[in-house]
């Protein structure tokens, strides 16, 4: 087959193409930007059609003129080769070139016998260079999915699991073939982008999947809002208009390096917004005036009390405990009414907290690692309120061992101040 296609693949005045049906094919190619590097390091190669009369065919209608399994096999193949063609002859001597394969292709392809690997070593084409992009379906039988990914992995190319978070996605998928690369589907960015907890969330959902052995890449990124999003993701790589639309030829490799230096300032700057967002120097002052406090004061209800009602006091006040060094709760919670409910009856089983053991919260871990220094943590779910909260944490030196206080703040109440 590979003869069939190369064939078919033609160059006139620099322009490579080929044809199918009735329709003529060529490559564009969209860069793919290593925020860290400030640079392109790669490009998705995207099939464009055209007729004779100059009307475009879309992708899904180009894919719709195949009519037998062997029909789309035989365009898929033709795709890719024109896509190595036409990257090879641009030049480009260090960048990943991303390749989709249909899905059908991945699992039903091997029966027509092989072809990249044929494909690649006749244009040349580095393996290691070439990023394969498994869209995630429900069409994809596992085990021969599996086998097509260790086709694509033996001859040395990069895997990416395409679209993630959308239709089929699954971490399942992911801790199975553990890909290279992860592809966030645009509508990921989009839904941080509108609503507030799905942006606090998409940095955990980042970090689980370098916790997985990925690289993970924003796509769809078209606005500076979005731009801004996957910078706060830690996202290894991003895509999208924002950066540079598909051309039918590479951009520059530095060709998106002012954009991304203006994000790294405005994130700069962001950075310095939420560090003094997180340490309110109100809250700041309160804490340090209520350790000094519980320092000087027998261990009972009423008097501890007494120390912590000017933090009970402040903005977004939900409640305070204290902790021992090893994370064991000293006493009860010290609440108050917050906007006429103290507690959420949703939770009424965890409302009695004296003796648990706090060790794994985050606000234990990082008081006791930075003693002295006062804390904050990500927003959570508070089993008191059944709001959202942050908790600031500072371990100090007491009378009876090192004691932790904690602060639990209402996020919503915290952001309306901001504003």
């Amino acid at each position: 087959m590979l003869d069939a296609i190369h064939s078919q693949i033609q160059t006139i005045d620099g322009v490579v193409s080929s044809p199918y049906a009735d329709v003529i094919l060529q490559s564009a190619f969209q860069p793919i930007i290593s925020l860290a590097h400030h640079r392109t390091v790669g490009y998705e190669a995207l099939i464009r059609g055209s007729r004779p009369a100059g009307e475009s065919v879309f992708p899904p209608d180009i894919f719709s003129l195949a009519k037998t399994e062997l029909d789309t096999v035989y365009l898929d193949r033709l795709c890719r080769a024109l896509h190595v063609s036409s990257f090879q002859g641009a030049g480009n001597e260090s960048g990943w070139l991303f390749l989709n394969v249909n899905p059908d292709v991945v699992v039903h392809g091997i029966k027509y016998g092989t072809f990249f690997k044929e494909l690649l070593t006749a244009l040349n084409m580095p393996p290691e260079r070439v990023v394969i992009e498994i869209l995630e379906s429900a069409l994809l039988d596992e085990r021969q999915l599996d086998a097509a990914v260790a086709f694509y992995r033996d001859l040395g190319c990069l895997i990416a699991i395409d679209d993630f978070g959308a239709g089929h996605s699954n971490f399942q998928r992911i801790w199975r073939l553990k890909p290279h690369i992860v592809k966030l589907d645009r509508s990921i960015i989009c839904n941080a982008a509108n609503d507030a907890i799905a942006r606090r969330m998409l940095p955990s959902i980042v970090g689980t999947l370098h916790e997985a052995g990925s690289l993970v890449l924003v796509e769809g990124v078209e606005t500076e809002q979005e731009a801004m999003i996957a910078m706060e993701t830690s996202a290894d790589l991003v895509q999208g208009y924002y950066f540079g639309r598909p051309a039918s030829v590479l951009s520059a490799i530095d060709g998106a390096s002012d954009v991304v230096s203006a994000l790294f300032s405005q994130y700069r700057e962001s950075m310095e917004l939420a560090r003094g967002r997180i340490k309110y120097p109100e809250h700041v002052v309160a804490i340090k005036q209520a350790v000094v406090c519980l320092n000087s004061v027998a261990d009972t209800r009423s008097e501890s009390l007494d120390c912590l009602k000017a933090l009970l006091a402040l903005p977004g006040a939900e409640s305070c405990y204290v902790l021992d060094e090893n994370g064991i709760q000293v006493g009860e919670t010290y609440a108050i009414d917050h906007n006429g409910q103290q507690a959420s009856n949703l939770f009424k089983p965890l409302e009695r907290s004296q003796g648990a053991v706090w060790i794994r919260r985050p606000y234990w871990q990082r008081a006791m690692s930075q003693q002295g220094e006062i804390q904050c943590t990500r927003p959570y779910l508070s089993v008191a309120t059944g709001r959202l909260c942050v908790t600031l944490s500072v371990a100090y030196q007491s009378p009876l061992g090192v004691r932790l206080l904690c602060f639990d703040l209402d996020c919503d109440v915290l952001e309306s101040k901001l504003k």
